[in-house]
C-alpha cells in the first residue's frame, strides 16, 4: 500500500504548508517513532511512481467499477483511472492499495468516492542521500528524507501531466444539465528497489461540502475516459493549468479569476492561429452584395483586433461553432465583473459567477 506510516504518530510536527506537509523530527522522535537504521550516501536505491487522488464530485460510479488507461501527455507517460474504491482505483493504476484502511482514510478526508487517480512515474533510479529507515515485516520499507530529488522529479512530471489531463477529464465527464467538479483529496509516493522491495513515503498532502451525483454507466463512463486521454494532448497546456488551479480554489474570488484567466489566454492562442483572410472570405462568400474594398477593410479590421471581447465573438464564430448567443453574452458579463476587480471597483465576483466562468472555460476547452 502507498500510505504506510499511520499520521497521529506525527504529534508536535511542524508543517510548512496546508497541503504538502515537510516533517521536521529530532532524532530521538525518529527513533522512537521506529526509524533507528542510518542511511549514508548510496546504501538504498529506488524508483518511485506518485498516485494523486481526486473526488469525483456529481458523478455516480457502478460499485465493482474500477478502469484505468495508459496515455502520454506533453511528452510523459501516465495512468489514470476512475473507480468506487480509492484501493480499488489505485490497484488498477499501480497494483498496491491508497491506503490500509480505506474507510478510515474516507473519514480523514471527508469523501466516499467515486475518485479519479493520476499516476505519474515510474522516475528513474535515485540513490538516497542520507537519513534513516524503518524496517517492516513485509519486507518494505519506510524511509524519513532519504530521497529529496525525488519530490523534485515527481513535482515537474506532476505540473507538466496533471493540469492537462484534469482540464481535459474535468470537460470530458461535464454534459448538459449535469456538473462534475474534481476536488483533489490527496497524493502519495511510493518507491521500488531493484529488487522489487518497496520504500514508502513518508509525506502526506490533504484537501478536504453538498453536491448531486448523476448516475453515469459503465459504457459511458469508460468512453468519457477514453474521450479525456485522447483530447488532452491538444489542449493549451497555459490554459489547462489556469483551469485546474480554479478546480482546486475553495475561495470565490480566485476561482473565478482562474478561470476568467482560462478563458484570456485561450481566446488570445485562439486568436492569434486564426487564418483572419480566409476566415473573412469564407464568411463573407454568401454576400454577393460586398464590393473587394468592402471585404479588405474587413478583414483588414478583423486582423487588427485588440479587445478581448471582439477577440471572443471572433473565435467564436470562426472555432467554438458549439457557443451559443448567451455564451457571448456571459463572456461579456464576466469581463465586466473581471474589469470591475482589476480596476479596484469591486473586491468580489457577483454570487455564481465563479461557476459561469468555469462552466463557459470548459466548454471553450472542450471545443
Amino acid at each position: 500500500m502507498i500510505g504506510k506510516i499511520p499520521w497521529q504518530t506525527f504529534k508536535g510536527a511542524r508543517r510548512t504548508s496546508a497541503t504538502d506537509m515537510t516533517i521536521s523530527l529530532s532524532i530521538h522522535a525518529l527513533e522512537a517513532m521506529g526509524f533507528r537504521e542510518v542511511l549514508a550516501q548510496g546504501d538504498l536505491v529506488a524508483s518511485f511512481v506518485s498516485v494523486t487522488v481526486f473526488e469525483a464530485r456529481g458523478v455516480a460510479v457502478p460499485d465493482d467499477f474500477a478502469e484505468a488507461l495508459k496515455a502520454r501527455v506533453a511528452g510523459t507517460d501516465y495512468r489514470i483511472s476512475i473507480a468506487r474504491s480509492v484501493n480499488s482505483g489505485c490497484r488498477a493504476l499501480i497494483g498496491l492499495d491508497f491506503d490500509e484502511s480505506e474507510a478510515e482514510w474516507g473519514q480523514r478526508v471527508k469523501s466516499n468516492g467515486p475518485y479519479v487517480l493520476i499516476g505519474i512515474g515510474p522516475t528513474q533510479f535515485f540513490d538516497c542521500t542520507a537519513g534513516r529507515l524503518m524496517r517492516h515485516e513485509d519486507s518494505s520499507v519506510t524511509t524519513y528524507n532519504c530521497f529529496p530529488q525525488v519530490r523534485e522529479e515527481l513535482s515537474s512530471l506532476e505540473q507538466r501531466v496533471i493540469p492537462s489531463v484534469l482540464a481535459s477529464l474535468a470537460c470530458a465527464l461535464n454534459d448538459t444539465g449535469r456538473y462534475v467538479s474534481l476536488k483533489k483529496l490527496g497524493r502519495a509516493s511510493v518507491g521500488r528497489c531493484p529488487d522489487g522491495s518497496q520504500v514508502h513515503d513518508t509525506r502526506l498532502e490533504m484537501r478536504a461540502e453538498a453536491y448531486v451525483s448523476h448516475p453515469m454507466s459503465q459504457t459511458e463512463l469508460s468512453k468519457r475516459l477514453m474521450d479525456a486521454t485522447t483530447k488532452a494532448p491538444a489542449l493549451n497546456q497555459r490554459s489547462a493549468r489556469l483551469f485546474t488551479l480554479g478546480l482546486g480554489e475553495d475561495d470565490a474570488l480566485k476561482r473565478f479569476l482562474y478561470f476568467f484567466l482560462a478563458l484570456e489566454v485561450e481566446t488570445q492562442a485562439v486568436f492569434g492561429r486564426i487564418d483572419h483572410q480566409a476566415q473573412t472570405t469564407m464568411l463573407l462568400s454568401n454576400e454577393a452584395s460586398h464590393s473587394t474594398s468592402i471585404t479588405n477593410l474587413i478583414k483588414t479590421q478583423v486582423g487588427s483586433l485588440s479587445n478581448l471581447f471582439d477577440k471572443f465573438v471572433w473565435c467564436a464564430a470562426c472555432v467554438w461553432r458549439n457557443l451559443e448567443d448567451e455564451d457571448i453574452a456571459l463572456f461579456k458579463r464576466l469581463k465586466v465583473a473581471r474589469d470591475n476587480i482589476a480596476h479596484g471597483q469591486k473586491s468580489e465576483p457577483p454570487p455564481g459567477f465563479a461557476h459561469s466562468a468555469e462552466l463557459l472555460a470548459g466548454k471553450v476547452l472542450w471545443r
